[in-house]
């Protein structure tokens, strides 16, 4: 593995157990057997490394999204594994360490986190779109209402107030079992159909 993916995996790893603002480069530098100067012949900041960390994260979860359009039956189906690949997302980084990089690095936030959920809503929106025309979404249904919902659920359901109140759950199964109770107050019949075969997934 190159010093770099190295150095992004590591920072990656430390970015899920603690604030990003509580990360150092002397930190990342012992973790990897490694100078401090040579860490920063590689990245010149901690911001740098920041965004590289969170943009190499994303677009590798971007891609698993592309394969996962392309693969699926109908876009019913394609929507379900997509979005359960976005709760996942949100579950690894959780929402806490999002609004902690908002909080205390609100320009690579805006780069990063930002761009994610715009990109996100703009494939949200085609899938839709789409499922409405396959007859599996119903045609009344208002589309700007349906994508808050699925975003803001993808959000709130990785906090860890509301994780706490539901002990039994993690958060991609809340977020995933919200996700169907939406999807299915907007599906039509065969819509419906489709979701059910799913539900063992969903509300396990």
């Amino acid at each position: 593995m190159e010093l770099r993916e190295r150095i992004i995996n590591e920072n990656f790893r430390l970015l899920t157990t603690k604030s990003a603002k509580a990360i150092t480069m002397d930190e990342l530098a012992s973790n990897l057997g490694i100078s401090k100067r040579t860490l920063y012949e590689n990245f010149s900041d901690k911001k740098t490394l920041l965004e590289e960390c969170l943009l190499n994260f994303l677009n590798k979860n971007k891609q698993e999204s592309e394969k996962i359009w392309n693969e699926s039956e109908n876009a019913m189906v394609a929507f379900i594994t997509y979005m359960q690949k976005a709760n996942d997302l949100m579950n690894t980084i959780g929402f806490d360490l999002i609004m902690d990089i908002k909080k205390y690095f609100p320009d690579i936030f805006a780069h990063t986190f930002e761009k994610n959920m715009d990109d996100h809503r703009t494939c949200t929106l085609n899938s839709i779109n789409t499922a409405i025309s396959q007859g599996l979404i119903k045609k009344s249904t208002n589309i700007d209402f349906l994508i808050n919902m699925i975003q803001l659920n993808m959000t709130y359901a990785t906090g860890q107030e509301y994780i706490l109140r539901n002990p039994n759950y993690t958060a991609s199964s809340l977020a995933n079992a919200h996700l169907y109770i939406i999807l299915r107050g907007f599906a039509t019949y065969e819509g419906i159909k489709i979701l059910d075969q799913y539900d063992n997934i969903f509300l396990k």
